[in-house]
């Protein structure tokens, strides 16, 4: 499982030097809009994970992987220990680029934006999950193109649906007076769930929750996406 996550480090090394500081500058212009930070840092996270199997389509890895003495099963952890790595990566730039914005902030006597705050860093590892964990049994089972197309479908029905519950049932306020979007909790029933859980059963237990959640997401997703990989026939 180690060496298929190096393999994909290795495979990488050269788009990550140059989408990093693309993420970067990204990130910066779109803190600038307030809440749509959250999501955007979300979106890059995916897109990355994304790339890791573009690369691997293109150069047509998987024969050569598989005439490794490595099985199926540790390359589909492996790839789900990218997409770990990967997840905090993307969750580092967007505290540090967040952090830099909040001080911005503070310096000109403004608050400090609710969306940089420890749970919505939960919140982003658990929105990250969710994704990773849709896209990777997709991708195994069905390959870089039809499992592009399946993983894009169902994650546009989930937005569709998280959308209409949330904006329902998170009870928590997407705009603030003033139509200001710094002291608002950016939209979706990810974020908006987690801060209330965060209020209501405390930090410390809602941070368990949250990861505990995160933790057997990527569980269930990397058992499914092993049967599945197991009857792809390349």
């Amino acid at each position: 499982m180690l060496k298929v996550f190096l393999k994909d480090v290795r495979a990488g090394a050269i788009f990550l030097w140059a989408v990093v500081p693309l993420n970067i500058v990204a990130a910066l212009q779109v803190s600038r809009s307030g809440a749509g930070f959250f999501w955007a840092n979300v979106t890059c996270a995916a897109f990355i994970l994304v790339a890791v199997s573009m690369l691997e389509w293109k150069y047509e890895a998987d024969p050569f992987v598989h005439s490794l003495p490595v099985t199926r099963a540790a390359v589909v952890r492996g790839r789900y220990l990218t997409a770990a790595a990967i997840g905090m990566l993307s969750l580092l730039i967007a505290a540090a680029v967040g952090g830099a914005r909040g001080v911005g902030l503070l310096m000109r006597g403004m608050p400090w934006p609710r969306w940089v705050a420890g749970d919505m860093a939960l919140a982003f590892l658990l929105a990250f999950a969710v994704v990773a964990a849709i896209y990777l049994p997709c991708y195994f089972r069905w390959g870089f193109g039809k499992g592009n197309v399946a993983a894009a479908l169902v994650v546009a029905g989930g937005i569709l649906i998280s959308s209409a519950v949330g904006s329902s049932v998170a009870g928590m306020p997407e705009r603030s007076a003033g139509g200001t979007a710094y002291g608002i909790v950016p939209a979706g029933l990810i974020p908006q769930g987690v801060a209330r859980l965060m209020e209501q059963a405390g930090p410390a237990a809602g941070a368990l929750v949250v990861l505990g959640a995160v933790a057997g997401t990527l569980w269930v997703s990397s058992k499914v996406a092993e049967r599945a990989y197991e009857r792809r026939e390349f």
